[in-house]
C-alpha cells in the first residue's frame, strides 16, 4: 500500500453538517490525511466495483460508513463491499446516528469492524472521531 493510500479515508455520508464536521475533526489527527467523500451507497458501490469515474482512485486504508444512506442504505452497501475481494480486509466503522444497541450487531455480523453511535454533543462528536482514526488508520501513533 502507497503511503498516500495508508493515509487515506473514505467517508461515505450524505449530510453535509456531519461530513464538514468529520473533516475538521480529522484535520486535527494529521495533515497527512486525505479524506474522500461519497454521499450515497449507489456511488459508493460503484466505487469500491472501481466502475466508471472511479476507475483509477487507490482503494483507502479506512472507511467510515453512516448507514441511513440515500440511494442504496449502508446495511446493503457493507454486505456488497465486504463481498467484494478488495475490500475484505480494509477496516469500516460505522458511523452513525442509528441507534447502537439496534443495528451494531446485525453491523457486525455483516462485516463490519466497529460500531460507533454518532454523539449529539460537539466535543464528543470530535472524540469518536479522533478515536476512529487512531485506532483504525494509524495505530502506530499515541496520545
Amino acid at each position: 500500500m502507497s503511503e498516500s493510500a495508508a493515509k487515506a479515508i473514505l467517508l461515505v455520508e450524505d449530510n453535509p453538517a456531519d461530513v464538514y464536521l468529520i473533516q475538521k475533526a480529522v484535520e486535527e489527527c494529521g495533515d497527512d490525511i486525505r479524506v474522500s467523500v461519497i454521499p450515497n451507497g449507489q456511488d459508493a458501490l460503484a466505487f469500491f466495483r472501481a466502475e466508471g469515474p472511479f476507475a483509477q482512485f487507490p482503494s483507502p486504508a479506512l472507511i467510515v460508513l453512516d448507514l441511513n444512506l440515500p440511494k442504496l442504505d449502508g446495511l446493503a452497501l457493507l454486505d456488497a463491499l465486504r463481498h467484494l475481494p478488495a475490500y475484505q480486509a480494509t477496516p469500516v466503522v460505522i458511523f452513525s446516528a442509528a441507534k447502537k444497541e439496534r443495528e451494531e450487531s446485525h453491523c457486525l455480523q455483516l462485516g463490519a469492524n466497529a460500531y460507533v453511535e454518532k454523539p449529539a454533543q460537539l466535543d464528543a462528536f470530535f472524540f469518536a472521531i479522533h478515536t476512529i482514526v487512531e485506532q483504525w488508520l494509524t495505530p502506530e501513533r499515541s496520545h
